[in-house]
């Protein structure tokens, strides 16, 4: 009997040991690593994350992504997000069942470098960046001019709600944009009106964490051709952002200054030696309808950023100004809008949007009721409804945008062991 069982025991064993050699060996997890120049990163951060498209051989029910910092940081899992989810600006991976694909979205957080794991996929292949944030059709960057360059846009003024003319009219704006989970990016006059109560009052706004508004530099004072010579080229400019920098903490994706916006859209050939190198992106304006203005601006070679561009696709303060009080829903207005912030989303480009609050009265373009022509509501109001909350266009600040194409043109993505 012992005999029988040490006989069954062997026969097992050697069962055991030709089932293990004949079958396949466990997968390998496809690993990669993206990293971005290391000067690059160190000023400018490039938290923002982009999307990095991976072709995949199989796409298993548990699937997932999982990132790491650096070569000794800690893996960690990606949320998942769905087509059907509304978000924007978040780390998160989205498969695509149909096409066998992950839209990876990571930004760079402790160096220059990440590393992404794909658990029980067979195989993954690198296939790009994505054009828009998570593959999106469009894109919507929305930016205000001029948060405390003038005394009668009640800058750093205590907060009486959106619709209060005596509110600061750049903390009504950024209510209202957040209320539509529009981001906005705001150029800031650091030195022109407000002094310390406006600190406060864009401080409060940050502090809500939800990522819904950008510093951007405007000028220390707001200064036009000559004007620059007052105070210096290198104050006005790289003055008012080392204010922000200062003066501003919790700015959204590290503590950076990604964007200059010029004022009265003028820019000479030493404000762009001034601004080389120290933004990614340098945003124009006019008062005009710019229709061509509706994707990315190239490199500029010589100055070392993106620009000068973005100006308005659409002239909203022009448009605003037609009527009395400036504003006021009309619905041939908000018709003109509407189209041609569809013809853009159609096309599948970029619509840059921009207005002065401090040219408005809180009451009239913040008005929340139902339009009545010339009475009541907002013709600002009512074409924001029609953009927001679109789960194919992507919603982002100016700066994000350009952080985004930056690390699109530049990054490198390899397998990695």
């Amino acid at each position: 009997m012992k005999r029988y069982a040490a006989l069954s025991l062997l026969l097992a064993l050697c069962m055991a040991s030709i089932s293990t050699a004949g079958a396949p060996p466990p997968a390998a997890e496809a690993t990669f690593v993206v990293s971005i120049d290391a000067a690059m990163q160190k000023k400018f951060g490039f938290q923002y994350p982009a999307t990095y498209v991976f072709e995949l051989s199989d796409l298993p029910r548990d699937a997932r992504v999982l990132r790491c910092d650096g070569e000794s940081g800690a893996w960690k899992a990606l949320q998942k997000k769905k087509s059907t989810d509304f978000f924007n600006g978040v780390e998160c991976v989205r498969f695509d069942a149909q096409t066998k694909r992950a839209y990876v979205s990571v930004g760079f957080k402790q160096g220059n470098s990440i590393r992404l794991k794909f658990p029980g996929v067979r195989s993954a292949k690198f296939e790009s960046v994505a054009k828009y944030y998570d593959g999106r059709k469009s894109a919507y960057t929305l930016s205000n001019d001029n948060w405390g360059c003038n005394p009668w846009a009640h800058p750093g003024a205590p907060w009486r709600g959106v619709t209060n003319d005596n509110s600061d009219n750049y903390q009504a704006s950024v209510h209202v944009c957040r209320s539509f989970h529009l981001p906005l990016s705001v150029a800031i006059n650091s030195r022109a009106a407000g002094g310390e109560a406006i600190w406060r009052n864009m401080q409060q706004e940050l502090d809500r964490g939800d990522y819904s508004w950008e510093p951007a530099v405007h000028a220390w004072t707001h200064p036009k051709e000559a004007g620059y010579l007052i105070h210096g080229y290198k104050n006005e400019i790289l003055g008012c952002r080392e204010d922000i920098l200062r003066r501003l903490r919790k700015i959204p994706y590290g503590q950076y200054v990604l964007e200059y916006i010029l004022t009265f859209g003028y820019g000479d050939e030493t404000q762009q030696r001034t601004a080389a190198g120290e933004f990614i992106f340098l945003r124009g304006f006019n008062w005009l309808d710019n229709p061509t203005s509706n994707s990315y601006a190239t490199w500029n070679k010589t100055y070392n950023f993106y620009g000068v561009a973005g100006l308005n696709t659409k002239g909203y303060d022009t448009i605003f100004q037609r009527r009395e009080p400036r504003a006021r829903y009309c619905a041939a207005d908000v018709a003109e809008l509407n189209e041609g912030f569809d013809r853009v989303h159609d096309a599948g480009g970029i619509f840059y949007a921009l207005w002065h609050p401090d040219r408005f009265l809180n009451s009239v373009i913040y008005d929340p009721r139902p339009g009545v022509e010339g009475v009541r509501g907002s013709t600002l109001m009512q074409h924001l409804a029609h953009v927001a909350n679109r789960k194919d266009v992507w919603y982002v600040a100016n700066g994000w945008l350009y952080s985004y194409r930056y690390v699109a043109e530049n990054v490198r993505v390899v397998a990695g062991p």
